[in-house]
């Protein structure tokens, strides 16, 4: 009887390892595609973007929302980095509302471009381009 309990125990041990241990597989191979995407936007590598992109099978509107580079979003982190061909790829694959969705710290993407002084970047004025004129609030 103490034997079969013993294996009963042990076997479900068993088993939450296994349950759980690919779950944190997941989440580290995750990561490690995050920081990838992250390195080739702060790169301006937009061939090997693509490259991470399509051969995880990923879609730029799902890892627009869940990325995150140094805090930023993606596009807020390519104005940073001042990488130009990826700013302009993600200014133009993405729908206008995401964009204009955007915010850092509760402040919309433009304005925040503005007040950290990145208003003239090439990537705001196609960002600008693409989402049309913002209206300001009163």
């Amino acid at each position: 009887m103490v034997r079969l309990l013993t294996q009963g125990i042990t076997g479900v041990i068993a088993v939450m390892l296994v349950s759980f241990f690919p779950l944190g597989k997941a989440t580290a191979q995750g990561e490690g595609i995050a920081e990838a995407i992250c390195f080739e936007i702060s790169s301006d590598n937009l061939r090997e973007l693509s490259t991470i992109i399509n051969r995880h099978n990923l879609r730029l509107r799902n890892l627009y929302t869940s990325v995150r580079c140094n805090g930023y979003s993606m596009l807020q982190f390519a104005i940073t980095a001042e990488a130009e061909d990826v700013g302009r790829m993600l200014t133009r694959s993405l729908p206008p509302r995401m964009i204009k969705n955007d915010e850092v710290d509760g402040v919309p993407l433009l304005r925040w471009a503005e007040s950290t002084g990145y208003g003239s970047s090439p990537i705001v004025l196609a960002v600008r381009e693409r989402i049309g004129p913002v209206s300001a609030p009163f």
